[in-house]
């Protein structure tokens, strides 16, 4: 599950200690699922009625996620499991997961848009949005995401492509939305042609937004003498790139090569790097961030960081 550590222009914990959250988050995705795991093994989670679970230590029933997430105050990731409850009971072990994966979306956001005494206003349209969970939950625990990030260039702010933040490289990302049986065509340097049989239609160049997120990376490894490689990746998974030819360190991900790259991300078993996390860090510092403080009643225990 990737980990979202810039979401458009709101403020993230990320922000606040690169060093401390990417590994923190790593331990309770892994140590919550443990905990989930065996009890559903042992059957003792009820998620008809939600309340079915008897605590081993004590007599009276509880909700299985405050079963689940009890032990340590700061271990207790509650919006992430709350929102479990609602979803589709699994039936096995691999639905559990992806049940369990759906539960922390929320929590991810929260980490996104919220530090201990600021917060962002999340837009509505995030909360669903099918290609943002894609990203967190295909991707493993060790890539960095940053999505839809709003980056500050010479004191000029500017939208671009998502960027992805392995171990070992980034990659930045557009998409390209395309119907099933589509080829793409290079018409001129700001227009693509999308065609399927004898219906043609226009697009404009996904490369001319990739030569604005790769200035802005540049730029910015450049200002912190940073050596960290990327690749700008245009993604298409339904679009035929065959009679196309790549610019450099550029890749077309279309229907013949989804597959294998997807699957060469899943199997990256590389832990988190120190370079990655100064390179994650240095980007974070030139995006906007737009954020209030929080209310009173709306802070949190500092034992939950």
């Amino acid at each position: 599950m990737a980990q979202l550590i810039k979401l458009n222009d709101y403020i993230s914990r990320y922000e606040v200690n690169m060093y401390q959250y990417p590994a923190q988050f790593i331990r309770l995705k892994q140590e919550n699922w443990q905990k989930m795991r065996t009890l559903y093994e042992r059957e003792q989670l009820d998620f008809q009625n939600e309340s079915a679970v008897t605590d081993e230590t004590e007599t009276e029933k509880i909700p299985w996620w405050k079963a689940l997430f009890r032990e340590k105050k700061v271990e207790q990731p509650v919006e992430a499991a709350a929102s479990l409850e609602s979803r589709k009971t699994p039936r096995s072990l691999r639905e559990l997961k992806q049940y369990y994966l759906d539960g922390l979306l929320p929590f991810q956001l929260k980490w996104a848009t919220t530090t201990l005494k600021n917060k962002s206003f999340l837009h509505p349209s995030y909360q669903e949005n099918a290609s943002l969970s894609f990203y967190l939950q295909r991707f493993p625990d060790t890539y960095l995401l940053m999505y839809d990030p709003v980056a500050q260039l010479r004191n000029t702010d500017m939208e671009i492509d998502h960027i992805l933040i392995g171990p070992n490289s980034l990659e930045l990302i557009t998409s390209l939305p395309a119907r099933a049986g589509e080829t793409a065509y290079v018409l001129s340097e700001h227009t693509w042609l999308l065609e399927d049989g004898n219906i043609q239609r226009k697009v404009p160049s996904p490369l001319i937004s990739l030569k604005r997120t790769e200035t802005f990376v540049r730029s910015v490894l450049k200002s912190y003498d940073i050596d960290f490689p990327y690749t700008k990746v245009v993604l298409s998974p339904q679009l035929s790139f065959e009679k196309m030819q790549e610019p450099y360190e550029t890749v077309y991900i279309g229907d013949k090569g989804y597959n294998r790259w997807l699957y060469e991300k899943r199997q990256m078993r590389t832990p988190l790097k120190h370079k990655q996390l100064k390179t994650a860090e240095a980007l974070l510092k030139h995006c906007r961030t737009s954020a209030v403080k929080r209310a009173e009643w709306d802070t949190e225990d500092p034992l939950e960081e």
